[in-house]
């Protein structure tokens, strides 16, 4: 019941072992196995339409809707519930949890080593203290520092990470003001298919911003990668390692 746990639990659940997923699990906006939802029951993270399932356990999140995970556990539901990955750790970590609840250990061992192999990958570029930094800046102008999934996947790109830079810890918002003060090389935009334009990303078309940064000084990226912490998160390292080398033989690093 919670799109995180949702994605861990396609990649590792046997056949026919898992009977429902969140509606977000289901969205191809946000969820990168949305097809492998089909034939699933889709949940909204009630506690009545979840009780009725009848299953063995529930699957949540930290801060999955707290009223349904109480009342699941009153009724004598067991309910496993995992903290949100921020970092490459805790993914690993809650990978092989996932793998043991599921009984699939082995499955998890496989993506915890592919994972590990890919982060150690001899082509990365290292990060040094010229770096580019990078910044992202979102919807109702929050953004993200030190102890931050974006973080770790930022800086093991090789990129420094404004957030981190600047002090920020956790996800909080900054002023438009304090952006363009800082004035990260780069700024990451997020390119999230299906979202429409709403009053909380009309910041993201401030001409302020649009001045400062120009084309050549915008990446974006596919949001999937980073909302939850899966080893689908190592392609957002992929792609932004990829972004620097651009960046790298555009300034003649």
């Amino acid at each position: 019941m919670n799109l995180c746990t949702d994605q861990l639990a396609l990649l590792l659940a046997a056949p026919g072992q898992l009977i429902s997923v969140s509606y977000l699990a289901a969205d191809p906006n946000l969820s990168l196995l949305s097809e492998e939802t089909q034939g699933l029951v889709i949940n909204h993270g009630l506690g009545e339409e979840i009780f009725r399932l009848e299953s063995d356990l529930v699957l949540a999140g930290r801060y999955t809707t707290r009223a349904t995970i109480n009342l699941l556990k009153r009724l004598g539901k067991p309910v496993a519930e995992f903290d949100p990955a921020n970092g490459f750790d805790d993914i690993a970590r809650n990978v092989r949890r996932m793998g043991t609840l599921l009984g699939s250990p082995s499955k998890a061992d496989r993506l915890i080593a592919g994972l590990e192999a890919a982060l150690t990958d001899p082509h990365a570029i290292a990060l040094d203290q010229d770096a580019p930094v990078l910044g992202s800046y979102g919807a109702n102008s929050y953004t993200t520092g030190a102890g931050t999934l974006e973080n770790d996947i930022v800086t093991r790109s090789g990129f420094r990470h404004l957030g981190e830079e600047i002090g920020v810890s956790g996800t909080t918002r900054l002023p438009l003001e304090a952006l363009i003060l800082a004035d990260p090389e780069v700024l990451l935009v997020w390119n999230r298919a299906g979202s429409g334009p709403s009053r909380s990303t009309e910041v993201l078309a401030h001409p302020a911003l649009a001045r400062r940064f120009a084309d050549r000084r915008r990446i974006s990226d596919d949001s999937r990668y980073w909302i939850c912490g899966t080893p689908f998160s190592i392609e957002a390292v992929r792609r932004l390692r990829e972004q620097l080398r651009q960046w790298d033989t555009s300034h003649g690093r």
